[in-house]
């Protein structure tokens, strides 16, 4: 099949300015970070509720409270915010007792969802900036994400034949997905010789070794991530999670790798700093 230049060049604009974005935020250090990871969550909550509620604008509030609950919960690597985020959820439990859904408990599970899937990832994003003091440690995992999901679409068309979740996502492939590690790995190897981009930054530990197998652990939680996302929109008759990025789908779409790969990392950070 053909390609259609215009929708190519759409795509590619589109998908330029998606980086643009993320690699400014990233050069401004910790504030960068928190700032995107704050846009990253407002985005996302929206975009969760748009694909579980059809009528979730007729609810404006309820929206409006879960985008502040997600901001809390981002920015409680400021400590205080936890608490008022505690605050938050007590007041989401009320506003349950006053909704005149059929089963407003249902809502709130879903509500309460999107908050663990979404909130959680982002503010361990804003804690993994900190840890590090650098914006540079969170533009090297979107790097290596980004060198996974090329990896595994350039090895699954060339090689693909065995799936690797047919149930979940019919287009996967076992090929595809070593095909990713590998890149993953490659990827890691590199940037562990340029301290600046470098995703984990320790002198009594093996660099070079413990960046490789940073990479490892990004290509395989970032594939949980897609699967994941994958059964949210199976089950929900989506094709994609939203249209925000012309070409490339919604926020949750391009994110999805990253809200699993995150609290992976943020262990692996905290495990590392520790052996030091």
């Amino acid at each position: 099949m053909a390609l259609d230049p215009k929708s190519t060049l759409i795509r590619a604009i589109s998908g330029a300015i998606y980086i643009l974005i993320i690699v400014g935020c990233c050069l401004c250090n910790e504030a960068g970070i928190v700032v995107l990871a704050c846009l990253l969550g407002i985005l996302a909550i929206i975009e969760f509720r748009k694909m579980h509620y059809a009528d979730w604008n007729k609810d404006a509030f309820t929206s409006i409270y879960d985008i502040l609950g997600v901001l809390l919960l981002i920015c409680s690597v400021f400590i205080v915010p936890f608490f008022c985020w505690i605050a938050w959820l007590i007041g989401r439990f009320v506003i349950t007792i006053y909704s005149n859904h059929s089963h407003p408990e249902k809502l709130l599970a879903a509500d309460l969802a999107g908050q663990a899937y979404i909130g959680v990832p982002l503010a361990l994003m804003a804690a993994y900036g900190m840890l590090f003091s650098s914006g540079m440690a969170i533009l090297s995992i979107f790097i290596i994400i980004w060198v996974n999901d090329t990896g595994a679409f350039l090895f699954g068309s060339l090689f693909g034949k065995h799936k690797l979740f047919e149930r979940v996502s019919p287009k996967k492939s076992w090929e595809g997905f070593w095909g990713g590690l590998l890149c993953s790995v490659i990827a890691g190897l590199v940037l562990s010789y340029f301290p600046a981009l470098s995703t984990l930054r320790f002198s009594t530990i093996n660099h070079t070794l413990m960046c490789t197998i940073a990479g490892v652990l990004i290509s395989v939680s970032a594939t949980y991530g897609d699967l994941f996302e994958s059964v949210l929109k199976r089950n929900l008759n989506l094709k994609d999670s939203g249209h925000l990025i012309p070409g490339h789908g919604g926020i949750l779409d391009r994110i999805d790798s990253l809200l699993f790969v995150l609290p992976v990392m943020t262990i692996y950070a905290v495990i590392l700093s520790l052996l030091q």
